[in-house]
């Protein structure tokens, strides 16, 4: 009985860690895949990126993309054109 407890608190624990991990705004360029392959030492290694909540696909840097995270008023400048936030 007092491993179950114990399993239980555990699970407990670790699904308050996991809802506390950092995220990820994303803005891709290119075609998207999810995770960064390198070959070291002949050996090919797959690292996967981190969580993304938001992702954003630009083909080719097609469109200007401004992303402004937090709260407030900015001004930004976007071919020529001003924005006022």
């Amino acid at each position: 009985m007092r491993l179950f407890v114990a399993g239980v608190c555990l699970a407990a624990t670790m699904s308050q860690a996991s809802a506390q991990q950092a995220h990820t705004t994303r803005i891709e360029t290119r075609p998207y895949y999810g995770a960064v392959v390198t070959i070291e030492h002949g050996v090919r290694v797959y690292r996967p990126v981190p969580p993304t909540r938001h992702l954003i696909i630009n083909p080719d840097g097609a469109a200007a993309v401004e992303l402004n995270v937090g709260a407030g008023v900015s001004t930004g400048q976007t071919a020529g054109n001003v924005a006022a936030r």
